[in-house]
């Protein structure tokens, strides 16, 4: 699937947005993957900066024909989430997911998902998938939370189209398991960070203490405190640990 429309660029805005500038035209389609060596103005989650090295990472946007509903977008997440997974798990490396989409290696954010999608009466039509996976870059400036790589945990330099070969792999047998009426949430949350345990969460400049119970549908995390069930979307809650 993700083999025959490859665009590799040795540098682009984000490569997010280079597939979306893309979606008038023929090769916007199922299968095309954008690559490149270096973005100028890469993304991640709340609108931040993806921070990577010229040439040391991988930063790819696959693009799929969801014909979902809006209703069911929270599902796109959790297989990207868990193929960056599956990908990882290849190298022997194990890791966990941290709500909604970071990958976290030993508590270190190893990859990075964002989900873009295109929406025509209800129904998401195409989606873009981004992911930025660190492979060779060994030093990283303070950002939260810490960072690593690949060859962080491996101690060696890896092959970055081994790596992308992997995800794309892995993302392929991934979205075909979902196609046939797979649930993936269940794998999706007994992966998840920090869920069943105590931790510290901050919300509208406010620390308090809750234990992760789930995900809704929509992709809502729902954290127990002491009064009550309260469910949060990305913009008000962040985890501290």
């Amino acid at each position: 699937m993700f083999t025959d429309n490859n665009i590799i660029l040795k540098q682009a805005g984000s490569t997010n947005s280079y597939a979306l500038e893309l979606k008038s035209t023929a090769v916007f389609k199922e299968g095309l993957v954008v690559t490149a060596d270096f973005q100028t103005g890469g993304k991640g989650q709340r609108g931040k900066e993806w921070e990577s090295n010229r040439g040391e990472n991988l930063l790819l946007s696959a693009v799929i024909e969801s014909n979902i509903s809006i209703d069911n977008q929270f599902d796109l997440n959790i297989l990207s989430s868990i193929a960056a997974m599956d990908c990882l798990k290849s190298y022997d490396i194990d890791s966990q997911i941290k709500w909604p989409n970071d990958i976290l290696v030993n508590k270190c954010k190893i990859a990075g998902i964002l989900i873009q999608n295109l929406i025509s009466r209800n129904r998401i039509t195409h989606t873009v998938i981004g992911i930025g996976l660190n492979i060779n870059q060994i030093e990283f400036t303070n950002f939260y939370p810490s960072a690593t790589s690949i060859q962080k945990e491996l101690g060696a330099v890896i092959n970055i189209a081994d790596v992308k070969d992997s995800l794309l792999n892995a993302l392929q047998l991934r979205l075909e398991s979902y196609r046939l009426n797979s649930n993936l949430k269940e794998e999706y949350l007994s992966n998840l960070f920090q869920k069943d345990k105590v931790a510290t969460f901050e919300s509208s400049n406010q620390k308090f203490m809750g234990i992760i119970r789930g995900v809704t549908k929509s992709g809502l995390l729902q954290i127990e405190t002491k009064d009550c069930l309260k469910e949060f979307n990305l913009q008000e809650v962040k985890m501290l640990f």
